[in-house]
């Protein structure tokens, strides 16, 4: 397996079911960008390529729904920090099927259609309009989980204010607490300030890379002339291509990594996904 490491199973990282879903996406995408540059290939030197353009369909949807709900769960924290996910991220899941369903129905559409026709333009908006809400969906789950993870660090701040105020009475040297400084004072601080640190990147994250390929990488195609309007594919795909690396970089599996632990018992799932709701 591609995550597993050589020296033996001691020393394996700590390998969870996202890593394998996230390896799965990166095959969709080499074969769905394979099958388009076949399906290319073969309307130059015959003209058209039927079956092709239906396979490349198929694959572009199948990658397309794996992609966002990847990106989706990722945010979620599942199976780094919690196993299951909670009544509102199974809501955003189906939200997102349903919207990229539709999103790729639009694409059948329009690959039927001739640009500049008012069906052509019709289904083009409505393309871009759901592909801007799936966009805006993937991100609430990431919201979610800062937003969580931000207040169980007050929460952590708070408790040691309180007990290091209290040892303060007893021993004066000791007056100065660990919160006001940059390292947390227990493990489970520090841990618990790692995910947070860690999913306020995977938010920027993701953030630039939809900004890039919906509004920056369009502004770039208006500037092309015909014969270099495959730069803007190619800037779209090297775009996606450093995204993927880092969010791969980001969440790869380490040994013993202390700060991606998902409690699999029954009990701590339901703990887990309760004080989720609460926050």
């Amino acid at each position: 397996p591609i995550w597993t490491s050589p020296r033996g199973v001691s020393s394996r990282p700590s390998v969870h079911a996202i890593h394998h879903l996230m390896t799965l996406l990166l095959g969709l995408k080499t074969v769905t960008v394979f099958f388009e540059a076949w399906r290319y290939h073969s309307i130059r030197i015959h003209g058209h390529a039927e079956f092709l353009s239906a396979v490349y369909l198929c694959m572009s949807f199948i990658k397309g729904i794996f992609m966002f709900t990847v990106i989706l769960l990722i945010g979620s924290g599942w199976s780094l920090v919690k196993p299951v996910l909670g009544d509102r991220e199974k809501k955003m899941v189906w939200l997102v099927l349903v919207l990229q369903v539709i999103d790729n129905i639009a694409v059948a559409v329009l690959s039927q259609e001739t640009e500049g026709e008012k069906l052509y333009e019709d289904w083009s908006a409505l393309l871009h309009f759901v592909d801007i809400l799936c966009c805006c969906a993937v991100l609430v789950p990431i919201v979610w989980q800062v937003n969580s993870l931000e207040k169980v660090v007050e929460a952590e701040a708070e408790s040691s204010d309180t007990t290091d105020g209290a040892n303060g009475d007893k021993n004066e040297s000791n007056a100065i607490t660990d919160v006001e400084s940059e390292n947390p004072t227990t493990a489970e601080a520090g841990r618990t300030l790692q995910k947070l640190k860690t999913f306020q990147r995977f938010y920027i994250l993701v953030v630039a890379y939809i900004y890039f390929t919906r509004i920056v990488v369009y502004l770039f195609a208006t500037m092309l002339g015909y014969r270099q309007t495959w730069l803007r594919y190619f800037v779209t795909e090297l775009g996606t291509l450093v995204f993927y690396s880092v969010v791969g970089f980001l969440f790869r599996p380490m040994d013993d990594n202390p700060y991606f632990e998902a409690k699999g018992t029954e009990s701590e799932a339901v703990e887990i996904e309760f004080s989720s709701t609460v926050l």
